[in-house]
């Protein structure tokens, strides 16, 4: 008997916790909008406890980028590199506050993207014309910390800062000359180091 009391007591504390929680879907609305660089950002923070929430992001980039190539003869030719990708940020957060969702917290955050390069080089010629198509990841980790601002129970303004570390896992890409000449060059952006992560973040807390 005494048992099936405390069984039912735990269902009941689940059953007012899981209501308890709340949410907040979020858009970045600093994310740059030029024609070299869109992006799009959306996600969604989840309290799990009273002091600590999950966050998941998900965004979708396409940049237009110049780069120069060298062909066999070792001739520079500019080139365009077209850059696209979709990438998943997960994320755990510590509120310092009473409350989750609502203060200063800090946290850490992984990242994934599936990346696209679609580089057309147009010299003018046989062996200075060519194109390049490679699909790649990036992963990155790191660490932030911010404050949330619950405004009348439903506004959210999220500012944090940050610092990560990431990784591509590709070095070189194969670009084909309309001359039928095969070139091997190393990736034209840095595969791994440092980024700082500044943001804000606006959502609709429910």
């Amino acid at each position: 008997m005494k048992k099936l009391f405390f069984l039912t007591l735990l269902c009941f504390s689940f059953f007012e916790f899981s209501f308890a929680q709340q949410a907040i879907i979020k858009v970045n609305p600093l994310n740059p909008l030029t024609p070299i660089l869109t992006r799009y950002t959306v996600g969604a923070e989840i309290a799990i406890t009273q002091h600590s929430s999950l966050s998941l992001f998900i965004t979708r980039l396409n940049a237009n980028l110049k780069e120069d190539f060298k062909n066999k003869n070792q001739e520079e030719i500019e080139g365009a590199i077209h850059l696209t990708n979709w990438a998943f940020m997960p994320e755990y957060r510590y509120y310092f506050s009473q409350q989750a969702l609502n203060g200063f917290y800090g946290g850490a955050y992984a990242n994934y993207a599936r990346m696209n390069a679609d580089i057309s080089i147009n010299g003018g010629s046989a062996s200075t014309t060519g194109k390049a198509d490679v699909s790649f990841n990036n992963y990155g980790l790191g660490l932030m910390t911010g404050y949330n601002f619950l405004i009348k129970e439903h506004f959210s303004i999220d500012i944090f800062t940050g610092l990560g570390g990431f990784w591509y896992n590709v070095n070189e890409i194969t670009i084909n000359y309309q001359n039928e000449d095969v070139v091997q060059q190393k990736i034209p952006i840095p595969i791994a180091g440092l980024f700082p992560r500044i943001g804000l973040n606006l959502g609709y807390a429910f």
